[in-house]
């Protein structure tokens, strides 16, 4: 890397509650030259919370090819610039993408600071099994797009994640229910580490009027998580124990496969056997 040039550092920030950031990142906010923000207004809430002073230069989606070869030229001339979004880490459904780029491009250093992110979070509570997840971003608004990110939900063994707005909710969940079996299952997490955060469990069939009758439903920032189908979910299953028992049966004598494959798998030498044969 070229050690005359600054660093880039990309922030994550709360997604909500203001108390949910690192002491790295405050410190890091302090002592960097510029700070490119998603939006100054909501950047300015935190600084004040933290007495950060570093001049924030409004990025946005709107800006982010226009105000590169600024934020390039600094990096360039050895001043440190830090990344910030709206909430959360920065690049998921947020810009940044040409920056990051422009900086790994002109061999500046582009360091992370971790944080928060709605995904991981709203994941976390979800209760499903989410060793492998697809995240989508925000749903598309053409009726192509919608189609292809919903065939893929359908067929997903793993949860799908998505990004919606409470004025389109509804309308999603009347999509979705038209394209998926009635009894899918799915979270809702509403404005999540803020005052009416609110997570709605239940199926496809019932977390309409779940959204309808609660007042503060439709407002805020949601996170959709669908899970799997159970069909999908049962074969994902049954391919990873079949691999377990394989690694086990290619590494140990038999017996002592199915030993070991019973108690990892908490299932009956019989039952291993089944899978086995399968």
């Amino acid at each position: 890397m070229n050690k005359n040039s600054g660093t880039l550092y990309i922030v994550s920030t709360p997604i909500g509650n203001l108390d949910d950031i690192t002491f790295r990142a405050i410190e890091l906010l302090n002592n960097v030259d510029i700070c490119a923000s998603e939006d100054t207004r909501v950047s300015k809430r935190l600084f004040k919370k933290y007495n950060i002073n570093t001049k924030l230069i409004s990025y946005h989606k709107f800006s982010e090819k226009t105000k590169l070869n600024f934020f390039v030229s600094q990096l360039k001339s050895g001043k440190d610039v830090a990344l910030i979004s709206d909430a959360g880490t920065p690049l998921i459904s947020d810009p940044g993408s040409y920056l990051v780029d422009a900086a790994i491009s002109n061999s500046i250093d582009v360091i992370p600071i971790p944080g928060v992110t709605s995904i991981i979070a709203a994941l976390s509570v979800s209760g499903f099994n989410i060793d492998n997840f697809t995240f989508y971003g925000f749903f598309p608004r053409k009726e192509k797009d919608k189609n292809k990110v919903i065939n893929k939900i359908a067929i997903s063994s793993s949860p799908s994640i998505i990004f919606e707005s409470g004025k389109r909710l509804l309308k999603f969940i009347d999509y979705m229910s038209l394209k998926l079996e009635a009894n899918r299952q799915i979270m809702i997490a509403r404005e999540i580490s803020k005052m009416h955060e609110t997570f709605y469990r239940g199926n496809l069939k019932d977390i309409k009027n779940l959204i309808a009758d609660d007042q503060f439903g439709e407002k805020g920032e949601f996170v959709i998580i669908v899970d799997s189908t159970k069909s999908n979910r049962d074969s994902a299953m049954h391919e990873e124990d079949m691999r377990i028992l394989q690694v086990l049966l290619d590494n140990l004598d038999k017996k002592k496969a199915m030993e070991i494959g019973s108690e990892i798998l908490n299932k009956t030498r019989n039952e291993l056997y089944k899978i086995k044969l399968n």
